[in-house]
């Protein structure tokens, strides 16, 4: 049976398929239109940019879990690895005067290790991904407090904020990186091995700106598993796109926006990005055949 067969056996394949693949992008063509309407203040190019950026950021991230969720797996510690390499980030430039570049380098490394880590336990410990990353969250948010005594660190260069903060023209330089990052990794999975391999691994169940403040990165996680379902990943795997993550990311962050900008309290985002992630996870489950 070919792929394609395959994967439309499974998932009910015609109308509902394609409309839980591309729902994402016609949603957010109508929030946007809506919100046009709806505020002066949304349509103009600073508020845009504004939303892009911010959107960028948690994008970045949410397309990082995306290849977790894709091979049917699910990674709690994204919020603590985070938190851990932006402390020690700091820490590193701050408090031992290593160099930007050297320590960027040094705080990959280790977010490495924490993946290797969470692969460890979970492939040969044989631990559930959801049980072993929860494990691994506590222990990384614990290791960062204790590093900073739960005080934060500043005096990182400013130069350094051009990352986060810094613009191309009118563009934020972080959008651009999150695109030229979602077109690299539309690449490595449209066309390459190693990319089939998520969605083979998935499909098949049987075989910023960094200031040192020791609670950054926390919140993170129901957004960034909120953005990779709604951009239409599949929570049993084998199915998503990077583009949806993106559309994903903007179409919540646009509702924040114009939460904001309507002045409606922002705990109504809370019980917004809740009902909108129920639904969009009833909307996965009745999408697949049994």
């Amino acid at each position: 049976m070919s792929e394609f067969k395959a994967k439309s056996k499974r998932y009910g394949g015609g109308f509902r398929a394609f409309f839980f693949d591309w729902m994402i992008l016609l949603l957010f063509v109508v929030l946007v239109a809506a919100s046009a309407v709806t505020s002066e203040k949304f349509r103009t190019v600073g508020n845009i940019m504004n939303v892009l950026r911010q959107a960028s950021f948690i994008s970045i991230i949410a397309m990082g879990e995306f290849f977790v969720i894709l091979t049917g797996q699910m990674d709690m510690s994204i919020s603590s690895t985070i938190g851990m390499t932006s402390i020690f980030f700091a820490g590193f430039v701050v408090n031992n005067g290593i160099p930007l570049g050297i320590a960027l380098v040094l705080v990959l490394l280790m977010a490495v290790v924490v993946g290797l880590i969470n692969g460890a336990l979970t492939v040969y410990g044989k631990m559930p991904s959801f049980i072993a990353t929860l494990v691994v969250m506590n222990v990384l948010k614990g290791i960062y407090y204790i590093y900073s005594k739960g005080l934060p660190i500043s005096g990182v260069p400013t130069s350094f904020n051009y990352l986060g903060a810094g613009y191309i023209g009118i563009v934020p330089f972080q959008v651009i990186m999150m695109l030229l990052i979602a077109a690299m990794l539309y690449v490595i999975t449209k066309y390459t091995a190693v990319g089939r391999g998520f969605y083979a691994v998935g499909g098949n169940l049987e075989a910023s700106k960094l200031s040192g403040n020791v609670n950054i990165g926390e919140g993170l996680l129901f957004d960034v598993m909120t953005i990779v379902v709604l951009g239409g990943t599949s929570l049993t795997g084998g199915r998503g796109k990077v583009f949806g993550v993106v559309i994903g990311a903007l179409f919540l962050q646009v509702i924040s926006n114009i939460m904001v900008l309507m002045s409606i309290d922002t705990y109504w985002q809370w019980v917004v990005k809740g009902v909108i992630l129920v639904a969009v996870v009833l909307i996965d489950s009745n999408t697949k055949k049994d």
